[in-house]
């Protein structure tokens, strides 16, 4: 498979995921990422919705944002093929690994019903077998049916919605926390319109593992993570509400802009093909 550079941002990116867990960034590996993260909060228009929203009302905030009811996702459930799919998947290696965000959030919280919330959090996801692992059988169903010489991109917006976590896990466990919370909150479509268009594309329960035990436990954490971990922090530390609701902005506006990105390759790749998607 073929990997195609398009950003200066790129080898930020390859050595926070490379050194998560393995030592840390260096300082001026940190001041780049804090240079990325004050540039990307100036582009992000959700930043202020958040910030004067009162934090019970931003559920409803996450769920009207572009980014929770984006076409993308109808695209996988309904018509995305194979190769397509791939690309997806197999462009996203350098997510964080979820257990590692979960312990750098876990390690700041300041009421102990958090603590147990982001721990239960934990502990699901190693049940019934570490999720981590699922999802890389997944990824491995899908490579294996897909072309040999896919050409895999590592594009702008793919940069900033995956740096926006490793911001947080390096810099902002708190930021982090407000990422985190977005990205649970939406999971329950993301993840049953995946589950979907698998089936559809002839994908069995085994390799569909990841997406079949997702499906059933999103929702679960959302909640926890606004009622347990997030409002009752704030309770307690004002302060922390800034930075929670700059991750929640930051994690939709990156991942609206990522998925327009996703959706307008297609349409472009499609048409050069004499297609077009619905066809």
């Amino acid at each position: 498979m073929t990997v195609a550079l398009e950003s200066g941002a790129v080898s930020l990116l390859e050595r926070c995921a490379t050194q998560m867990g393995a030592g840390g960034l260096s300082e001026a590996e940190l001041r780049r990422l804090e240079s990325w993260c004050s540039q990307a909060c100036e582009r992000s228009r959700s930043t202020e919705d958040f910030l004067s929203a009162a934090p019970a009302e931003w559920e409803s905030l996450i769920l009207a944002h572009p980014a929770h009811h984006h076409a993308w996702y109808g695209f996988i459930k309904e018509e995305i093929t194979t190769d397509e799919l791939a690309q997806f998947l197999l462009e996203n290696r350098h997510y964080p690994t979820f257990l590692r965000l979960l312990e750098a959030i876990e390690a700041v919280q300041i009421c102990e019903d958090g603590r147990r919330a982001v721990q239960e959090n934990l502990a699901d996801e190693q049940e019934p077998v570490p999720h981590a692992g699922l999802m890389r059988r997944l990824m491995e169903a899908v490579r294996q049916r897909a072309r040999p010489d896919l050409e895999l991109a590592v594009y702008p917006t793919l940069v900033d919605r995956t740096l926006v976590f490793y911001y947080g896990y390096y810099c902002d466990a708190w930021h982090l926390v407000g990422s985190v919370f977005a990205t649970e909150r939406m999971a329950t479509r993301r993840v049953s319109c995946m589950d979907e268009g698998l089936r559809r594309l002839g994908f069995d329960e085994h390799a569909r593992a990841f997406t079949i035990t997702h499906s059933e436990c999103d929702d679960h954490h959302a909640r926890d993570w606004l009622e347990r971990v997030i409002v009752p922090s704030i309770e307690r530390d004002e302060t922390l509400r800034a930075p929670i609701a700059k991750g929640i902005a930051a994690c939709l506006d990156t991942s609206e802009r990522y998925l327009d990105s996703l959706m307008n390759r297609v349409i472009v790749g499609r048409a050069a093909a004499g297609r077009a998607p619905g066809r």
